[in-house]
C-alpha cells in the first residue's frame, strides 16, 4: 500500500503586532521585526519579512492574531501587504435585529454582509475577500435597540506567489505527483480547444479548510451534494469551517488575473469513509451555485486504457487541468491522454483504485477524474506515487447513492 496523504499541522507561527493608524484603520506588521511604511493619514502598510517562518507543505494561509474591538459605525482597513486574500474571524459578537457586521474587498468587487443569524456562540468567521486588504464595518440600527459589538480576533492572510514556492516538497512517496514534466494547463485553456473538459472544470472547487489548508471537492448529481476526501476533512465541525471557492481560474492561458471566485461555505457531512478516502457533504449557501454543471457519477468501473482528464486546485493555485501525459518524458503527441493504466490498482484498501500517469500535485486531493467515454466520474482522485491514482466510483456510489436520491 503507498504513502496516502495527510492533513499535517501548520507550522507555527509568530504573533503579528497590531498597530493604530491616525484615523482608526487598521494596520498589520507582516514581519518579526516590522518595518512601516505611511501610505497616508488613514492607514499604513508593513514591509514584509522575507526571513519569516516557514510552511508547511499543504498550508494556503496563515493565521494572525489581533484582538482588536470594532466600533459602532467605524469602517476600518485591515490590511497585509501582498497577502492573496484576507479572512477575518470575529468573537465576542452581538448583532440586533437590524445590525450587521460588513467585510468588502478594498476595491469593491466583494462586499458580504453578515447579521445576527450568522453570529455561533457570540464567533463569526467571514468569507476571504481577495487581494491584501480588507475594509470593515460594523453597523448599528438604533431602532432595534442594542448596541452592536465585535472584536477582530485574528485573519487568515493567503499566501503570496513567494510564500507558495518557499513551502517543502510533500514527504516522499509524495501523496500525489507529478510524473515527468507537468502537462496540466490553466483551465482557461481549454475553454475554446477542449470545452467538454472545460465545461466539467465549472463544476470544481478549491476548498480553504479551517483557513488554512486546501484541496478540491466537486458538485456532484443530486442538487447540494459536493465530493471531496476524507483525508481533508470528515466531521461537521470540519465542514463548517471550510470555505467552497467556484471559478477561482485564470482568465487567461498564459496565467495572470485570476477571476473572482463564487464562495459559499461548508455545511453537513452527510457519508464519510476512511478505506474509500471520500467525504459527502452539503453548503450553506446552496442557491449561489446551483447554476453550475454538477457532474454525474459512472456507476461502471472505468477498464484499463479508458480515457480520462482531472481538473483539479494543484498546490491550491487557479484550477487547472490535467489531460495529457509525456509519459516520462517523451514528446507530446495527441495519443498521449491521459488514460486509466490499471483499474484494480491498490489504494487505501485492495484495488480499491485506478491508476494512470494525470499530473497532480498536494491539493489536487478530491479531483473529479472525468471519463472521456462517458463524460461521468470514474474516480476519486487521492494518491500518487507515478501512477497517481483514484478511488473507484463504482465502489464509492453504493455508499453514497441514498444521499444523491433524497435528503436527510
Amino acid at each position: 500500500m503507498r504513502a496516502q496523504e495527510t492533513v499535517e499541522a501548520a507550522v507555527p507561527l509568530p504573533r503579528r503586532v497590531l498597530a493604530r493608524a491616525a484615523a482608526g484603520a487598521f494596520a498589520i506588521a507582516a514581519a518579526l521585526t516590522p518595518a512601516t511604511a505611511a501610505l497616508g493619514a488613514d492607514q499604513e502598510r508593513a514591509e514584509p519579512d522575507v526571513s519569516g517562518p516557514g510552511y508547511s507543505a499543504n498550508q494556503i494561509a496563515a493565521i494572525e492574531s489581533v484582538g482588536a474591538a470594532l466600533e459602532p459605525g467605524s469602517e476600518r482597513a485591515l490590511t497585509h501587504q501582498d497577502a492573496a486574500f484576507i479572512k477575518a474571524r470575529f468573537d465576542r459578537v452581538a448583532l440586533g435585529a437590524g445590525d450587521a457586521l460588513i467585510v468588502a474587498a478594498a476595491n469593491g468587487t466583494e462586499t458580504r454582509r453578515y447579521g445576527a443569524g450568522d453570529v455561533v456562540d457570540g464567533a463569526l468567521r467571514a468569507l476571504s475577500v481577495e487581494g491584501d486588504t480588507a475594509v470593515i464595518e460594523l453597523r448599528d440600527d438604533p431602532a432595534d435597540g442594542i448596541t452592536p459589538t465585535a472584536r477582530l480576533a485574528s485573519y487568515a492572510r493567503g499566501l503570496n506567489e513567494a510564500e507558495l514556492d518557499s513551502r517543502p516538497a510533500a514527504a516522499q512517496p509524495s501523496p500525489e505527483s507529478v510524473c515527468g514534466r507537468d502537462d496540466s494547463e490553466h483551465a482557461a485553456c481549454y475553454k475554446e480547444t477542449d470545452p467538454e473538459a472545460y465545461d466539467a472544470s465549472r463544476s470544481v472547487a478549491r476548498l480553504i479548510i479551517d483557513d488554512q489548508f486546501y484541496c478540491t471537492a466537486w458538485l456532484a448529481e443530486g442538487g447540494n451534494r459536493l465530493l471531496t476526501n476524507n483525508h481533508c476533512f470528515d466531521t461537521d465541525e470540519l465542514a463548517k469551517a471550510t470555505e467552497v471557492q467556484f471559478g477561482y481560474e485564470c482568465l487567461e492561458c498564459t496565467g495572470g488575473d485570476t477571476a473572482t471566485p463564487i464562495k459559499v461555505t461548508g455545511d453537513d457531512v452527510l457519508a464519510t469513509d476512511y478505506t474509500y478516502d471520500f467525504t459527502l457533504f452539503t453548503v450553506a449557501d446552496y442557491d449561489a451555485i446551483a447554476h453550475l454543471p454538477h457532474l454525474p457519477i459512472d456507476t461502471g468501473q472505468a477498464a484499463t486504457g479508458e480515457k480520462v482528464f482531472i481538473a483539479g486546485h494543484p498546490g491550491g493555485r487557479p484550477l487547472r487541468i490535467a489531460a495529457v501525459t509525456d509519459e516520462s518524458g517523451r514528446a507530446r503527441p495527441a495519443a498521449a491522454q491521459c488514460r486509466v493504466s490499471d483499474n484494480t490498482w491498490n489504494g487505501r484498501g485492495w484495488r480499491t483504485d485506478l491508476a494512470y500517469l494525470c499530473d497532480t500535485e498536494g491539493g489536487s486531493s478530491g479531483s473529479p477524474v472525468v471519463s472521456r467515454e462517458t463524460g461521468a466520474v470514474v474516480g476519486l482522485h487521492h494518491l500518487g506515487g507515478c501512477p497517481n491514482s483514484a478511488v473507484r466510483m463504482d465502489l464509492v456510489y453504493p455508499m453514497i447513492s441514498p444521499y444523491l436520491k433524497y435528503d436527510f
